[in-house]
């Protein structure tokens, strides 16, 4: 038996206490990783989370796609609500002509990743990357995240190359 179960059975103080103090103890062995929504699709999970039509990538004003990061737990999935932090996050944008923004932040030029410091509030960090310029079928956006290895309470949780989008060919009108 864990010690804070332990500990919990003889105490007054709430269960919410003991689950945090447990969540920071696993954290603190090594059990973090991260978990990039909306997820890679296909078996084993490889391919783009989203494919949208060359239309649709295209659309007036830019195709924006809400992005959602939480630092969890590896074995039961939690969210590590302690976690308060800001990591690295770079959008690369894999198009010709095509660019991407995050949060509504300057594009850039075509074919040009963009890195920024995003925070984490309670585990969990929301963006959005928005697609501007022109976009082509196989065109793609991945996302990198601390790829500096900085990591939670010393241990890595690098994710690299998540795919996020890759443009499709329209439909053949018929």
């Amino acid at each position: 038996m864990r010690f804070l179960d332990y500990l919990k059975r003889f105490t007054y103080t709430p269960n919410e206490f003991y689950d945090y103090l447990k969540g920071l103890e696993d954290a603190a062995g090594g059990d973090v990783d991260l978990v990039i929504l909306p997820g890679m699709t296909g078996e084993p999970a490889t391919g783009p989370a989203l494919e949208p039509t060359v239309a649709q990538a295209n659309v007036e004003g830019g195709l924006t796609v809400p992005v959602e990061i939480r630092a969890i737990q590896k074995t039961s999935k939690d969210v590590l609500g302690f976690f308060n932090g800001t990591r690295e996050i770079k959008v690369i944008c894999d198009s010709t002509a095509g660019t991407v923004a995050v949060n509504d932040g300057d594009a850039g030029a075509a074919d040009a990743d963009v890195a920024v410091n995003l925070s984490f509030v309670n585990g969990v960090c929301k963006f959005t990357v928005t697609l501007g310029g022109t976009w082509a079928e196989n065109d793609a956006v991945k996302i990198t995240v601390d790829d500096s290895n900085v990591g939670i309470m010393g241990y890595s949780v690098e994710k690299n190359n998540h795919y996020l989008v890759k443009v499709k060919a329209d439909p053949a009108s018929g």
